[in-house]
């Protein structure tokens, strides 16, 4: 991997861990539904980063959820259940984003928080894999 894939990665992984941190205030302060949308992003910008490990970018984030389940889930390299996990972290970002009518609760924000950062965890530590340990 270049170098300057290696910096676009870095960003974009940056960009992931503040949109995490932006989920985590909104959850402290009852915003559920913006702290579920925020989690669903992060989860996002991570796909976005490891997916441009194989020059994948895609401008709809059905693509790139697609993408990131043929590439890294369905090979075996992260569980079965990120799938089912990032579909409904999507479904309940529409809803968030959306939907005037529902509302996300805090047990709902709660999961979602919680799956979206091991599923940030488990990318960071796969891409923390791949990069050779001066670059990190």
């Amino acid at each position: 991997m270049n170098q300057e894939k290696i910096k676009v990665i870095k960003i974009i992984l940056e960009k992931g861990k503040r949109t995490l941190k932006a989920a985590e205030e909104h959850f402290k302060n009852g915003d559920y539904d913006f702290a579920s949308s925020k989690a669903y992003y992060a989860v996002f910008y991570f796909m976005q980063a490891i997916l441009y490990t194989k020059d994948f970018t895609f401008s709809k984030h059905s693509a790139s959820i697609a993408e990131f389940s043929k590439s890294f889930i369905k090979t075996g390299i992260f569980p079965k259940e990120f799938g089912k996990y990032i579909q409904n972290l999507f479904r309940e970002r529409q809803i968030s984003d959306y939907d005037f009518y529902v509302k996300i609760d805090l047990e709902e924000a709660q999961e979602n928080l919680q799956i979206a950062r091991v599923i940030c965890e488990k990318i960071e530590n796969y891409l923390d894999s791949l990069l050779p340990e001066n670059l990190k």
